[in-house]
């Protein structure tokens, strides 16, 4: 069941939470991007059976276009942004911020206080979206997924309704 349509360029793009009958489409997707590391089948339904609700997807129709995971961190009402991911054919339409958009609402909805995530320095579209959505800059780190992996480490706080 989706939670909200909208339309984007004249497709009507749909998000919902996960179900196992998305990890086939999850799997090949993160493959199309990530041949030889992306995530395995088993992750996708690990993700969906310990955090449903943190795992929500983009469609246009009944086609899975993107996906952003989440996982709770170590301190209480704290998350993770794993991944976020939107299909080559889809990007550049305002896909993943709307998704994005919709994947924050769902975790203010649910409590969590604290996200974080960690985005390659260089990737600079990323930083801005996440800027623009209320992320701030933290710590560079070096080496942060092995060596040569370096990342810059994001927080965002949850939005109030006071």
């Amino acid at each position: 069941m989706c939670n909200s349509i909208v339309n984007v360029n004249d497709q009507q793009l749909s998000f919902r939470a996960a179900s196992v009958a998305d990890v086939a489409a999850l799997t090949a997707l993160e493959a199309s991007y990530y041949p030889t590391d992306g995530y395995p089948a088993p992750l996708f339904f690990q993700a969906h059976h310990q955090w449903s609700e943190l795992l929500q997807l983009a469609c246009c129709g009944e086609q899975v276009v993107g996906y952003c995971m989440g996982a709770p961190g170590l301190q209480p009402q704290s998350l993770w942004l794993m991944s976020m991911l939107i299909s080559a054919e889809h990007r550049g339409q305002g896909i993943g911020a709307k998704l994005l958009r919709h994947w924050l609402a769902k975790v203010d909805q649910l409590g969590y206080q604290t996200t974080q995530l960690s985005v390659a320095p260089d990737n600079t579209n990323a930083i801005r979206l996440y800027q623009q959505l209320g992320f701030r800059s933290g710590a560079q780190k070096h080496d942060y997924l092995g060596p040569g992996e370096h990342r810059l480490l994001m927080q965002r706080q949850a939005l109030t309704s006071d």
